[in-house]
């Protein structure tokens, strides 16, 4: 009886982490690589903004709009110490989060294999980055960003103080 106890708060945080990971659309990767591919016309909108992370430098990340619209996810894959990103994608609804990664480069320009280098440690564009990320700020909601056909819009996914399980799991191709 004790040991089954013992596996009762297990089974809650099991229950706790689908739960959260489940109010995310589940996004089928599409990958936008400006410098290996031209744009197809279905991208039509940009998303741009400046990158950080809680560190002395910027580790390589990929930047994700995971659509609300379509319910895929499109990304960029950034370099160690890049500070800004680019992101093509189809007009509607988006979050946005970066994520640390380690990826090996090809010679061919393409990520070859991914490996996550941060865990469930994410940034997000969240009600905290609108606020000024400072201390009084504590809702670390993502914002949903609308781009239309030929806008290009400016979020920068800073907040990387959101507790685990806050924002999606980074996608991978």
């Amino acid at each position: 009886m004790k040991k089954l106890l013992l596996f009762i708060p297990l089974l809650f945080s099991i229950l706790a982490c689908n739960f959260a990971v489940s109010k995310f659309p589940t996004p089928t990767a599409q990958v936008m690589l400006p410098s290996t591919s031209e744009p197809s016309s279905d991208f039509t909108a940009t998303i741009t903004g400046a990158l950080s992370y809680p560190s002395e430098f910027l580790p390589p990340m990929r930047v994700v709009a995971f659509s609300l619209t379509d319910k895929k996810a499109y990304f960029v894959d950034t370099a160690k110490d890049q500070g800004q990103f680019s992101l093509q994608v189809p007009a509607g609804t988006y979050y946005l989060v970066s994520y640390p990664y380690e990826g090996i480069t090809g010679n061919t320009g393409t990520v070859d294999s991914y490996t996550l280098g941060g865990g469930p440690f994410a940034g997000g564009y969240t009600q905290m980055v609108a606020c000024g990320l400072t201390a009084n700020c504590e809702d670390h909601t993502l914002l949903p960003i609308d781009v239309t056909d030929g806008q290009t819009l400016t979020a920068n996914p800073g907040d990387w103080y959101a507790p685990e399980g806050t924002f999606p799991l980074m996608p991978n191709p």
